[in-house]
């Protein structure tokens, strides 16, 4: 739909009168007497069945694919050449989710409305460009000239009201740049009939000031409108029959050659973020404090594991043979040796949940890493690369999860790989339906169109589960290869489990959600709450270095603790370390979830359709914060208990 739309743009419309003069597009089209429109003939100088017709079509279809993903490259303006202004969407300010069409309201609209180009990822987050009635040529000025004279009826005027009262923002692009301004004001002005008090008086933007910079050849800055004055807007208060509003604008050109073409769209972005260099500072502030913070936990915990562990395998490692066993009952966790690979209930499910971990922290190290080079400033680019990393790491989760699951014993290597690629997949759809549903029914941009719904499921068909299935039979493969005729562990495992004793309180699964869950969660929570603020908010998120380094804290602290619990449960000679080192990813996921409610209530979302998509997406954010953490802190007791075990002397 997207490349149609870019193909009709380049095309133009052809109109049952007039029609567009010979040379205007590529294609030319050609005036009758009859008002028609004709276009010559294309001819294709080539074989039936030559090579040359055969891989032409694929290199559009590649070149597409590559467009929708990652977008166009923008090209240098001539002088006098055309800009192309598009109007997206319109939303309440309190609610960035609740997203509509801008011709939802009745703004003044071209006689055919056409989809401009937009990639994948600004379809996902409800981009709808559409062409507009605003004329720009490169640096060419235009004077205050009206675009659209209409009579209004009182349910129109009564719709343009109640978007203003809810404060209601709109969006265009000029070129690439994005501006959004309110779409009107609502002020209280004394009332002089007498009666005393005040009255609400409702004023509609129906004239737009363009203040377009440009550099060499490049649209670097766009501004519409900042200031607001009575010449930009129009009193709707009160209707009247034959009520008339005409729209204009005017375009300014601004010679910036201190701008470079390549920061453009960073620099606009930037410049309407509300926050400035005093925040940015104590943003590092509040960092460099977790970190420090964050660092002596860390130190701690570590010293702890170091020293008694060290302390333990040492005594053990003197030991003679013969010695061993008269001191067998001396220690907790030797005791375990014939206990602690026993594989855990439901294997399937908790090796397919390490594998979506595995699979969703290789995602996320992509983004952050992909980020911290600068290239998200482009609408949608964040969503694409998404969808872009998930895809290409779907080999990685199929091969830890299967070759956990072969290590364990595991029969249903099928079903493992299948529930391996639904386990993020599968809780995400629910979701989904759910929301796009409500959206629908709201008539919200954030609905999917049906052509991309398509494209999403084409893609997760075709490139995630074939990948994943590709990953978990070599991972299966490998395990069995190197694993022929020896265990994979480092002890053997007796076919009746140990009886577990009574744990003390410090040991208890509720002690170690707590501290599993805080420590981590309490090195991140202050750069959550500017992620939070950029995706439920005005603000654009930037900082992809600071996020890389609260991402590391965040995997350090959660791993170390896991780690240090894991020793506590098997001192107490609990063998059941393996759920319960996956269960640190669902206690740092309750604790965000918590915050979740927190940023909620600091905010003015309302309104079914926002809540339900701030709940339910924080929900699966959540559900991806489980299985990328827990199989992170897996891992990391993984290699702790095969070390420890590994060197002591056991038969």
């Amino acid at each position: 739909q997207a490349i149609l739309a870019q193909t009709c743009k380049r095309l133009g419309p052809i109109r049952s009168q007039g029609g567009v003069p010979c040379g205007a597009r590529p294609f030319r089209f050609c005036r009758q007497p009859g008002g028609g429109v004709t276009r010559p003939p294309i001819q294709f100088p080539m074989a039936p069945w030559s090579l040359r017709r055969v891989a032409m079509p694929c290199r559009v279809v590649a070149a597409s694919a590559i467009a929708l993903l990652v977008g166009g490259v923008d090209g240098l303006y001539d002088e006098d050449q055309e800009v192309i202004v598009s109007m997206n969407t319109v939303w309440p300010y309190a609610n960035p989710t609740e997203t509509y069409r801008y011709y939802d309201l009745p703004f003044c609209q071209p006689e055919l409305l056409m989809p401009h180009f937009m990639t994948l990822g600004q379809v996902l987050r409800g981009d709808r460009l559409v062409n507009s009635l605003y004329k720009m040529n490169f640096k060419r000025n235009v004077p205050r000239t009206v675009v659209c004279s209409r009579k209004f009826e009182e349910k129109e005027i009564e719709a343009f009201k109640t978007a203003i009262d809810q404060n209601y923002m709109f969006e265009l692009f000029v070129g690439e740049l994005p501006i959004d301004r309110p779409i009107g004001v609502k002020s209280s002005l004394e009332d002089h009939a007498g009666e005393g008090g005040s009255r609400e008086r409702y004023f509609l933007v129906n004239f737009l000031d363009f203040i377009i910079g440009y550099n060499d050849q490049d649209v670097v800055s766009a501004n519409v409108t900042r200031d607001l004055n009575l010449e930009h807007l129009v009193d709707i208060s009160d209707w009247k029959e034959g009520m008339t509003i005409t729209f204009s604008y005017s375009v300014d050109w601004a010679n910036l050659p201190h701008i470079p073409a390549a920061q453009a769209l960073e620099l606009q972005l930037k410049s309407t973020m509300p926050h400035g260099h005093q925040n940015m500072d104590i943003h590092w502030l509040a960092i460099i404090n977790s970190f420090v913070l964050m660092l002596l936990i860390l130190s701690l915990f570590l010293l702890i594991i170091i020293r008694v562990v060290r302390s333990d395998l040492t005594r053990y490692l003197q030991i003679p043979d013969e010695e061993l066993n008269a001191v067998e009952e001396e220690t907790g966790w030797k005791l375990l040796h014939a206990d602690v690979f026993r594989p855990p209930k439901h294997r399937l499910a908790f090796c397919a949940a390490v594998g979506a971990g595995a699979q969703l922290f290789s995602m996320v190290v992509m983004i952050v890493l992909v980020g911290c080079i600068g290239v998200f400033y482009k609408r949608g680019a964040v969503v694409s690369a998404g969808v872009v990393s998930y895809m290409t790491t779907a080999a990685l989760g199929g091969y830890a999860s299967a070759r956990l699951y072969q290590k364990l014993g595991g029969e249903k290597w099928a079903w493992n790989i299948f529930t391996t690629a639904l386990m993020f997949v599968g809780p995400a759809f629910l979701i989904w339906s759910l929301l796009n549903t409500i959206a629908i029914c709201y008539g919200s941009t954030a609905a999917f169109p049906f052509p991309t719904i398509l494209l999403i499921f084409a893609m997760w068909a075709c490139v995630t589960f074939p990948l994943t299935v590709l990953g978990g039979v070599v991972g299966r493969h490998r395990t069995i290869k190197h694993g022929q005729g020896d265990s994979p562990f480092p002890c053997k495992t007796n076919k009746l489990a140990r009886e577990i004793p009574a744990c003390r309180w410090y040991q208890s699964p509720v002690t170690q959600m707590f501290a599993t869950g805080f420590l981590p969660f309490s090195a991140i929570y202050i750069e959550l709450h500017y992620i939070f603020n950029s995706v439920w908010g005005p603000r654009v998120y930037s900082l992809y270095g600071i996020l890389l380094l609260a991402f590391g804290m965040l995997l350090l602290v959660a791993a170390t603790v896991t780690v240090l619990f894991t020793y506590f449960h098997l001192n107490a000679e609990d063998h059941r370390w393996w759920w319960r080192s996956f269960c640190s990813g669902i206690a740092v996921a309750l604790f965000f979830y918590a915050y979740c409610f927190y940023f909620f209530f600091q905010t003015g979302m309302n309104g079914l359709l926002q809540c339900a998509f701030f709940f339910l997406y924080s929900l699966l954010v959540a559900h991806a914060l489980t299985l990328m953490l827990g199989s992170v802190s897996f891992y990391a007791s993984y290699l702790f208990v095969f070390y420890i075990y590994s060197r002591i002397k056991a038969e």
